[in-house]
């Protein structure tokens, strides 16, 4: 078993654990949302200026506070901050600012989504690979919880990086949870219609994570530990993020226990709502081998040892199913796939030996990929996963 841990410092392929409990409920349907205007020529500055100049025609002139704030934009199908994202949302603002006259902007963090009557929240997505993109935002009003303008649109970008930015690529478990539900279900919203109230809720916790985010992607370890552990003590900061930052925030700090703790909480929430996301690195080809030379890679054994024990406070039995991304031939994958599930079930087994006869493995391949690019790198890590599905053992 030993040797699983050993490897050459090389770049790995990246597959994450995913458990979810079949027939789980769904996040409800978003409400329709706008029809995207086609892209033509508009690029990424092009799309912000026609959806700010839209949002203003809608909202029209209004009495009272006119301040707002501007939840960072996410991937649709992730849920994670990207430079994509980042870099649209750069461009939205000052064209909101010189759209909405008399609108004052603020900062959104935790003393500006107090403040804050308004809130744009928006989300993007790949449409026509491999330059496509379409986004959807929402201005929702705080006090009475609706959407009062709403716009989307298509826009070409070239080259665009769509890799997660620093937080979300360095983070233990995938983020996409019932908060990042509700962000997405808001961003497409029709003018009119209720915002997610888990979201609405929520967006005083949301600002003080993003000046959390923003401080550890500014290497301000210290700073950005005191913010995720003050949303961590407020009942809405019982999130994956919140304890991914937890977790990153006390590994840059050095503190190993601490970190470890964190990671129980992760492992912990994962499995209580069915949404657990632990991310690993093989080495290329290899099904046996991780690679040890990544900057927070040499905390995997403790990861599945945290992913062990929470699994064995459950009664239920699990199938592990490995995923691969869209490179090479579909036999070639469906044997990784397979023999990488294999791989981490026999880990499993040996932080927990009881967890043996509960634990099956398979493997699909790449055939429900969910990025499906095919690049190999922290765009469609998703695409290299294993899934813990739960069923009862009674299952074949």
């Amino acid at each position: 078993m030993r040797s699983l841990w050993s490897g050459q410092l090389i770049r790995g392929l990246q597959v994450s654990l995913v458990l979810t409990a079949l027939g789980a409920g769904c996040a409800s349907a978003p409400a329709p949302a706008a029809t995207p205007t086609p892209a033509g020529d508009l690029d990424p500055k092009g799309a912000a200026q026609q959806m700010a100049a839209d949002l203003s025609q809608q909202i029209g002139s209004v009495s009272g506070d006119r301040t707002l704030v501007i939840d960072p934009l996410i991937d649709k199908v992730t849920g994670q901050q990207t430079t994509l994202s980042s870099g649209l949302e750069a461009e939205l603002t000052p064209a909101l600012a010189a759209a909405l006259k008399g609108m004052t902007i603020l900062p959104f963090d935790a003393e500006g989504a107090n403040k804050a009557r308004y809130v744009v929240a928006g989300s993007v997505s790949r449409t026509n690979p491999p330059d496509g993109f379409s986004v959807n935002a929402s201005l929702t009003d705080r006090p009475t919880g609706l959407v009062v303008a709403q716009t989307a649109a298509r826009f070409v970008a070239k080259g665009a990086d769509a890799s997660p930015t620093r937080f979300y690529e360095e983070s233990p478990s995938l983020v996409r949870d019932r908060s990042v539900e509700g962000y997405v279900k808001t961003s497409e919203t029709r003018k009119g219609s209720a915002a997610d109230a888990l979201y609405v809720s929520q967006i005083p916790t949301a600002g003080l994570l993003a000046q959390a985010l923003a401080a550890y992607n500014a290497s301000k370890w210290q700073e950005a530990l005191d913010a995720y552990t003050a949303a961590a003590a407020r009942p809405d900061g019982q999130q994956l993020r919140t304890f991914n930052g937890v977790y990153l925030s006390n590994i840059r700090l050095g503190r190993t226990r601490e970190a470890e703790e964190a990671f129980g909480r992760i492992a912990a929430l994962g499995l209580a709502t069915n949404n657990l996301s632990v991310k690993l690195l093989f080495k290329p080809g290899s099904s046996a081998e991780f690679w040890p030379g990544r900057d927070l890679a040499g905390v995997y054994p403790m990861w599945l040892r945290q992913v062990a024990r929470a699994m064995q406070r459950t009664e239920s039995c699990l199938n592990v199913v490995g995923h691969t991304s869209k490179t090479g031939t579909e036999a070639v994958n469906d044997r990784l796939s397979l023999a990488r599930a294999e791989t981490v079930r026999r880990l499993l087994v040996g932080e927990v030996g009881s967890l043996s006869r509960r634990l099956k493995a398979n493997g699909v391949g790449f055939r429900e990929n969910i990025i499906g690019s095919g690049t190999d790198d922290a765009a469609d890590a998703v695409d290299r996963r294993v899934e813990f599905k739960t069923v009862e053992c009674s299952s074949p």
